[in-house]
């Protein structure tokens, strides 16, 4: 059986780019996880924040979160805050047994684009504890 990952960009606020997995993240689509991790770390200007939204990973090996703990260290060296929202329970779960939910920030959704810009609306709060990192 093959395994299937998709990595796709999703309107997202000023200065965040949200990148939605869906699928099976493992060994054998390892490659289009760092790929698309690349790319979305690739903008330019750099985004303030980059959500991997696990809302549809279905399953996550220690390759493709070795894969999510590179991007974090080359997005931190970009000043970029990296982020996972709304991993299902097996995905959670892996988080915890490795520790690696302490290093990561885990938000319970993907941050969603404003319906429709306006002058007088307020701004939606940080994503990723941008506030408390001093970056609003």
């Amino acid at each position: 059986m093959d395994t299937v990952l998709t990595a796709d960009r999703r309107p997202a606020p000023p200065g965040t780019v949200v990148l939605a997995l869906r699928g099976d993240a493992d060994r054998d689509t390892e490659h289009v996880l760092a790929a698309a991790l690349h790319r979305a770390l690739a903008v330019r200007p750099a985004p303030e924040t980059l959500v991997v939204d696990c809302s549809e990973l279905r399953f996550c090996s220690s390759s493709c979160l070795n894969q999510l703990l590179r991007a974090r260290t080359a997005a931190a060296g970009a000043g970029t805050v990296l982020c996972l929202a709304a991993p299902r329970p097996v995905v959670a779960r892996l988080l915890e047994v490795t520790e690696t939910d302490t290093v990561f920030e885990v938000l319970p959704a993907a941050p969603r684009p404003p319906a429709r810009p306006t002058p007088s609306a307020p701004s939606a709060p940080p994503a990723c504890g941008l506030a408390s990192a001093g970056r609003a």
